[in-house]
């Protein structure tokens, strides 16, 4: 699985309750990404079988709206979403160690010309 940003904001939202399920367009609420961007994620994730969904049952004419689809993390998800997520911290942690100290000992200063 390809952890984009995108990808990352989905995954830690779901995480943040792994058992709750989670329809749409409160994914789109939870993260600020637009729907458009979250129902390929939500079908990629499903393919991967990190993620389980289901249609809701309802009567849409009594509820007023269309049913929604839930979407919940597999245990075998939340597992390897939560080594995926902290693989990356690491490697953003490694990453901000390994930028150079400038002259002033700030990091990532640059040497003013004069």
């Amino acid at each position: 699985m390809r952890l984009t940003l995108q990808v990352q904001l989905v995954l830690r939202a779901l995480l943040s309750d792994p058992g709750r399920e989670r329809y749409g367009l409160d994914i789109v609420e939870a993260t600020g990404l637009p729907p458009g961007t979250i129902y390929p994620i939500m079908a990629r994730l499903e393919a991967a079988a990190w993620v389980a969904s289901r249609w809701e049952q309802i009567d849409r004419h009594a509820e007023g709206r269309p049913r929604r689809r839930y979407y919940r993390l597999t245990d075998d998800g939340t597992a390897q979403a939560r080594t995926a997520l902290a693989e990356v911290d690491a490697r953003q942690r490694a990453r901000g160690r390994r930028r150079p100290a400038g002259p002033s000992g700030a990091v990532g200063s640059v040497p003013c010309a004069s």
